[in-house]
């Protein structure tokens, strides 16, 4: 007996046994997957629950003591720990960078989507194999180049500066595909009514592309929120510190110089905790679009 096909293109699963056995199988591996992928966060969780001795000196899955509260208040009160000054000074980092990657890496994308030059094939081949350089590559260099040059903890420059020049390769790579997927018909019949080519971007391109737009921005926010090496080689005034440096305060605080040092990991999983709360947040408000990019970068380009 055939299968029933409706209007919409759906096909409903077979409803025999050996359906429901593979259904049954699916969504147990899928539940013990989420399981294994969520367990550093439990972890996390009731590390901060945990005293200090228990939590520096015994790895129990369950807290023998409850002292959340105690924790909080001793990390929120900490003396060196501003933690409202070190979210705003991150706010910074993150919209100056993420402002110059989505203009200067569209405004590649679309010369690569929509112009035609000698060697486009070849440039973006070659563009896209420096993704297989490592960050750190050009660490020193560029250091040497912020501290002769005086700008290394001037208005955080070394944090952001190189996302306006169009850095950012794989933005790069994410715009072309979905202004590829856009009708070529369009742009050209803006270019015969007389459009400019920056009109043409700001007001067709970029409208027409808001999931990637927030995708990049997503993007950036975690990355540069979740940053540590830039914000430890560039910042040394506690004043400027940014939310990265906020864990470094607690996993140092006992820190004598010798092997024999205790982390206070119940201190650390509370200011990780703090830390991770706007990240949630963020990603939770733009979780719809940022899926909607996910799915467009695999149909267009």
């Amino acid at each position: 007996m055939a299968t029933k096909v409706y209007k919409s293109g759906y096909r409903p699963y077979d409803k025999g046994p050996q359906a429901r056995l593979h259904r049954i199988i699916i969504y147990v591996l899928l539940i013990v997957f989420s399981l294994i992928a969520l367990l550093p966060f439990y972890y996390l969780i009731i590390t901060a629950c945990k005293s200090f001795v228990e939590a520096s000196t015994k790895a129990t899955m369950f807290p023998q003591t409850f002292a959340l509260f105690d924790n909080i208040k001793f990390v929120v009160t900490y003396s060196t720990y501003n933690v409202g000054r070190m979210f705003l000074n991150t706010m910074f980092i993150i919209v100056m960078k993420t402002v110059g990657t989505v203009l200067t890496c569209s405004m590649a994308a679309y010369g690569f989507a929509f112009y035609k030059f000698p060697g486009k094939k070849t440039i973006f081949f070659v563009l896209l194999s420096a993704l297989m350089l490592p960050g750190e590559l050009l660490g020193i260099p560029i250091y040497e180049f912020y501290v002769n040059s005086g700008l290394r903890e001037v208005a955080y420059i070394p944090l952001w500066l190189g996302a306006w020049f169009g850095t950012d390769i794989a933005a790069i790579f994410l715009f072309r595909q979905f202004f590829l997927g856009m009708p070529k018909g369009l742009i050209e019949a803006a270019r015969i009514d007389g459009a400019s080519e920056f009109r043409i971007y700001f007001q067709i391109i970029l409208p027409n592309n808001i999931p990637a737009i927030t995708t990049v921005v997503i993007l950036c926010f975690v990355g540069t929120y979740n940053d540590l090496y830039g914000p430890a080689l560039y910042i040394t005034q506690k004043s400027n510190w940014v939310m990265a440096n906020s864990i470094s305060i607690f996993e140092n605080l006992y820190n004598s110089g010798t092997s024999t040092s205790l982390v206070p990991w119940n201190y650390v999983s509370v200011a990780c905790l703090i830390a991770l709360v706007p990240v949630i947040i963020f990603f939770g408000v733009l979780q719809k679009r940022f899926m909607e990019s996910v799915a467009g970068v695999g149909i267009k380009g």
